[in-house]
């Protein structure tokens, strides 16, 4: 028995992957999460660039579990963002009031905190209106175990990275745990396939990094925990910043 194959409506099939527009150094130190996205939708040709790319992550013993269920503007992706949505605004609604991010320095408009917050309730409250939703899948070929995450969050990384390199932008959080039962029944996603992330995807409202992250001597250690490794030093004009771990928990 023969099998056809499937059609290509796109036009797709016949062409290379578009240039991207970073170096893979530069993309790797300025992908930032982001949450704002302009009114447009993203191209049929970068959205096969960016699974493509997802796709060549490495995985245990190359079984290649992960999959994606990308989300744009059909009637189910519709429903999906809008049930993704509702329990993000709920869960962060929550999440503010209890972390007090409207308290102490929160109530400085200029601070980070203020900041985080303003990003994370406007990235809530236009959930909806995301291009697009991608669903990375883990499928299942034994009982669940804490390490499986390394066979899906590779290819998570690799999607966010080539979204970043074709001038486009995405978060990745875990939105979806809140309405899983509701999102595999409507998506038909099966029992044996683990929802890992909720990623969205669009061209960014604002720019790219470079990030601020803690000093190399308190991240990277050599011979033994706690030493610092000599040669991890960061490259001049690095910024930093404040969040992490408390100093010296190290």
């Amino acid at each position: 028995m023969t099998t056809e194959p499937a059609a290509d409506p796109t036009g797709l099939a016949d062409r290379a992957l578009p240039r991207d527009v970073t170096g893979l150094l530069d993309g790797l130190t300025t992908t930032r999460a982001i949450r704002r996205y302009r009114d447009e939708p993203v191209a049929a040709e970068a959205l096969r660039a960016m699974v493509f790319a997802a796709t060549r992550a490495p995985s245990g013993s190359n079984r290649q579990p992960f999959r994606f269920l990308v989300l744009t503007d059909g009637p189910k992706a519709r429903e999906a963002k809008a049930l993704v949505g509702a329990a993000a605004r709920d869960a962060w609604n929550a999440k503010r009031v209890a972390d007090r991010y409207d308290e102490g320095s929160g109530a400085d408009a200029a601070s980070p905190k203020a900041r985080v917050a303003r990003s994370m309730q406007r990235y809530v409250d236009e959930f909806e209106r995301v291009p697009v939703l991608v669903l990375p899948c883990l499928e299942r070929y034994r009982d669940a175990n804490p390490l499986e995450g390394a066979s899906v969050y590779p290819a998570c990384q690799n999607l966010l990275l080539a979204a970043r390199a074709l001038g486009y932008g995405g978060v990745l959080t875990l939105w979806h745990a809140l309405v899983d039962r509701e999102l595999r029944a409507l998506l038909d996603i099966p029992d044996r396939a683990a929802i890992a992330a909720t990623i969205t995807i669009g061209r960014p409202v604002g720019r790219h990094g470079p990030v601020r992250r803690r000093p190399l001597d308190e991240l990277v250690f050599e011979e033994r925990w706690g030493r610092p490794a000599p040669w991890a030093v960061d490259p001049p004009g690095t910024r930093h910043t404040a969040a992490g771990p408390p100093r010296g928990a190290a």
